[in-house]
């Protein structure tokens, strides 16, 4: 069997975008805050109450649309028509695949702002009993 330049170009495409659109993955922030409060009286602090809130918040990071495309040409330049493909230049086309995901993976993977609004005990108490919000 003769493999020209183009088939495997074609191969690298085909399942390099396959696999990157593999990338799928979502992340879990796990917030728990603890409160305190005290009710002053004159100098002195009595009572109180504490509480523990944990919430989730979720971010997800993928490139389930990504295109063949990003793959084209990511052949090693000693993989040409009528030349022998060496070994080393199928381990060159795979460092260059892996290389070329993490280019485009990394961008993706952004800081981002969680929000995570929590209820004190004594204020739920207070702002939700039998006469209503306040």
């Amino acid at each position: 069997m003769v493999m020209e330049r183009r088939d495997v170009n074609s191969w690298v495409q085909t399942y390099g975008g396959a696999q990157l659109r593999t990338f799928d993955r979502t992340v879990t922030f796990r917030i728990t805050t603890y409160t305190r409060s005290q009710r002053f009286f004159g100098n002195s602090s009595a009572g109180g109450t504490s509480s523990v809130t944990t919430v989730n918040r979720y971010a997800r990071f993928e490139y389930t649309g990504a295109s063949n495309s990003i793959y084209n040409n990511y052949v090693d330049s000693g993989i040409n028509a009528g030349n022998v493909i060496n070994p080393q230049d199928i381990v060159d086309t795979m460092e260059d695949l892996v290389r070329r995901t993490v280019d485009v993976i990394e961008p993706r993977i952004t800081n981002r702002t969680v929000n995570a609004r929590v209820c004190h005990g004594s204020c739920h108490q207070n702002c939700h009993s039998s006469r209503g919000r306040r």
